[in-house]
C-alpha cells in the first residue's frame, strides 16, 4: 500500500512542478489551470482510495 502512494505522491509532484516549471518559462496561465487540475485530481483519487482503506480497515 505505501508503494501506491509513494508512487502517486511522485507523479503528483512531477507533473504540478512540470505545470509551474512551464508557466514560468511561458507565463501561459493554461498551465496554471492544469496544475490546479491536477491537484484537485489527485486530491480526489486520495481521498477516494483513503476511505475505500477505511471502510476496509473498519470491516475487517
Amino acid at each position: 500500500m505505501f508503494g501506491f502512494w509513494r508512487l502517486w505522491l511522485l507523479a503528483t509532484v512531477l507533473a504540478i512542478g512540470w505545470a509551474l516549471l512551464c508557466f514560468a518559462l511561458t507565463h501561459d496561465r493554461s498551465y496554471l489551470r492544469r496544475a490546479l487540475a491536477i491537484a484537485r485530481w489527485s486530491g480526489g483519487l486520495l481521498l477516494v482510495v483513503s476511505c475505500f482503506w477505511l471502510i476496509f480497515r473498519l470491516l475487517r
